[in-house]
């Protein structure tokens, strides 16, 4: 049976013919009272330690959680400065590929220059190699006329009719 403390406040006992009370309602009385409170005190001792527990386990838990807040916070500074650094990196790498761009397009520009030199060179060679050949060729074809000339008059001298004695000083070419 539990017992409230309402239930004690209420509680009546039986009078007896001669205005007591029943000792025996009231010894029965009193050892219910005292069982309640000794199952009570064992409740309260049990909720106690309980409650001690579960304190405990909170305290746990929030150690851990503050371990990992604490894990978060350094992994997030981490993460932080891993990018900015991959950031700085990536910043470097772009800025040396833009200077090696630049270096390569002036290299490139200097070659360019250079070709269109040489070109022009090649080309001033060939038109003097054409001029050449051309004063070459004019020389040759005067030599072949100048020669066929004087095959021609060769020819000529000796289709005329010889004569015997030819005068001493001429000779024939």
């Amino acid at each position: 049976m539990e017992l409230t403390p309402l239930d004690i406040r209420n509680q009546n006992f039986h009078k007896k013919n001669f205005g007591g009370v029943d000792p025996e309602e009231v010894k029965a009385f009193l050892e219910t009272a005292a069982n309640a409170f000794e199952q009570m005190s064992r409740e309260r001792t049990d909720l106690t330690e309980r409650l001690k527990v579960a304190e405990e386990r909170v305290n746990y838990y929030r150690q851990i959680e503050k371990t990992i807040q604490d894990a978060v916070v350094t992994m997030q500074r981490t993460v932080d400065d891993v990018k900015a650094t991959a950031e700085k990196e990536a910043e470097i790498i772009v800025a040396e590929a833009k200077a090696r761009a630049v270096r390569e397009v002036e290299n490139t520009k200097q070659v360019a220059e250079n070709l269109r030199a040489e070109i022009e060179q090649l080309k001033q060679l060939r038109a003097n190699y054409f001029i050449r050949c051309r004063a070459l060729i004019r020389g040759q074809e005067d030599l072949l006329a100048a020669m066929e000339n004087d095959q021609k008059e060769l020819e000529a001298l000796e289709q005329q009719p010889k004569r015997q004695n030819p005068p001493m000083g001429k000779v024939l070419a």
